[in-house]
């Protein structure tokens, strides 16, 4: 079905309940798009900082062992090595569900490379065992010393370090989530905007359409009736519109034919009185001729009746007279 073919009405409920799911749909869009981003980012965050707060609780046991570990190398005192090697052990055993928790986090390439340097750097540090073990038996101390500031406590720092890196490159993922995320929500406000004016600019689009597919037909609508009403009757506009306007339209169009129908009904029923009118009137012309005619022939037979009633009054007086005579003749004759 054509746009114009549509009821007014029907064309105006569907452009503004059409803008307005459409304005619903990108409003809805854009809070889900935006609470997706926000769940993800907060999620990213929350892994990030329960690994660094693991990582930093492993590496405050790393070296509180380590820190045992050397002292226990060191000192003298049976008695406290051996508090010291049951402390180390129990360390120890308390940092290897920890690093297993956070080798099964860890997701992306950079977590697993930091992990495979720390989880390198501690059996380093844990394969140093017999080595201490053999110098303490041997019981040269320079040897242990020097052992201990060269090789011993350099892998511990390496030990340590490697946990640090590991911890910042947690840092890192955490504020590269963060800054994503941000940078996401400043495009998710740029799709809005431009979501929002593209519905505005297909608002306008709409409306202008809405407004033309009624002005344009009213307008002709209006100049058919004034040139009707202005006795133009000539007008004769054909609309294929199945709208209101469509049938004002036709309807006008259909009028000014009913009427040029019935003026020239009424113009040839003038002319035929004009003609008949023209008849009539040479009829009594005619009439009037005659008539006058006939009054003089009348006045003429008046005329002529006067002299005969002369010749007829004379007439009867000349035989009054010849009664009287006669009368006297047989008045004569008798005596």
């Amino acid at each position: 079905m054509k746009f114009n073919d549509l009821r007014v009405a029907h064309k105006m409920w569907s452009v503004i309940l059409g803008l307005l799911a459409l304005m619903l749909v990108t409003a809805i869009w854009t809070q889900w798009y935006g609470r997706q981003v926000t769940a993800a980012t907060e999620e990213s965050v929350e892994k990030y900082e329960a690994a660094i707060t693991t990582a930093v609780s492993w590496r405050g046991l790393a070296e509180v062992a380590v820190t045992m570990s050397m002292a226990s190398f060191v000192t003298t005192d049976q008695a406290l090595k051996a508090d010291f090697d049951t402390r180390v052990a129990a360390l120890t055993a308390r940092i290897t569900p920890v690093q297993e928790k956070i080798t099964k986090a860890a997701e992306s390439a950079e977590d697993k490379a930091a992990l495979a340097a720390v989880g390198a750097a501690r059996a380093d540090v844990r394969g140093q065992a017999d080595k201490l073990k053999e110098l303490t038996d041997a019981g040269d101390a320079a040897a242990k010393q020097a052992y201990l500031a060269n090789v011993y406590r350099p892998k511990v720092v390496a030990y340590l370090d490697s946990i640090d890196k590991f911890v910042a490159a947690q840092e890192r993922q955490r504020d590269a989530a963060v800054q994503a995320a941000s940078a996401t929500r400043g495009r998710l406000v740029l799709i809005g905007s431009i979501a929002a004016v593209a519905v505005v600019a297909l608002g306008m689009l709409l409306a202008a359409l809405l407004v033309r597919s009624i002005t344009r037909p009213l307008d002709r609508a209006v100049a058919l009736a004034e040139a009707i009403s202005a006795g133009d009757l000539t007008q004769d506009i054909h609309d294929d519109r199945r709208d209101e306007l469509g049938v004002l339209t036709r309807a006008l169009s259909g009028m000014a034919t009913r009427l040029r129908t019935v003026v020239s009904e009424v113009r040839h029923g003038v002319d035929a009185v004009s003609s008949a009118s023209v008849e009539i009137a040479n009829g009594n012309h005619d009439l009037s001729a005659r008539t006058e005619q006939t009054a003089s022939n009348l006045e003429e037979t008046a005329a002529s009746m006067e002299q005969l009633t002369a010749t007829v009054s004379q007439s009867a007086d000349t035989a009054r007279q010849a009664n009287q005579l006669a009368g006297t003749a047989a008045q004569a004759a008798a005596r």
